[in-house]
């Protein structure tokens, strides 16, 4: 087996593992954009707390090892996801979380092989 397809095969079972139930809603200057559709999918959404720690040791501000309280990341596993390319200023919310929490995309990562990248910021 090549590792693209091994990497395309543990990334599904990390997804259907840990994924959870997101809604991506796209937006065009601050409105609901109506030539992309919202979708809710399942993907892997991490998101900082407050317990992020300095690899220095600390919790300075050197270089983190977890995400800091207010980031996010969203994983889309690019085999399995049909929607719309997100692009920042687009929303996230976390359905299956305590309030239903929203998230904006400030950034896309689709360099990966078969991972799109999302960062996110609260609100």
């Amino acid at each position: 087996m090549d590792w693209l397809a091994l990497e395309r095969k543990v990334d599904r079972v990390v997804g259907n593992a840990f994924g959870e139930s997101v809604r991506l809603s796209f937006l065009k200057n601050g409105t609901v954009d109506p030539s992309r559709s919202a979708v809710d999918i399942v993907a892997q959404l991490h998101v900082g707390g407050d317990n992020s720690a300095s690899l220095e040791g600390g919790r300075g501000d050197g270089y983190r090892s977890r995400l800091a309280a207010g980031m996010g990341e969203l994983f889309l596993d690019r085999s399995r996801y049909t929607g719309p390319m997100p692009r920042a200023g687009d929303k996230v919310r976390a359905n299956a979380r305590a309030g239903q929490p929203w998230f904006e995309v400030s950034m896309v990562g689709d360099h990966d092989t078969n991972i799109i990248v999302v960062s996110l910021t609260r609100g």
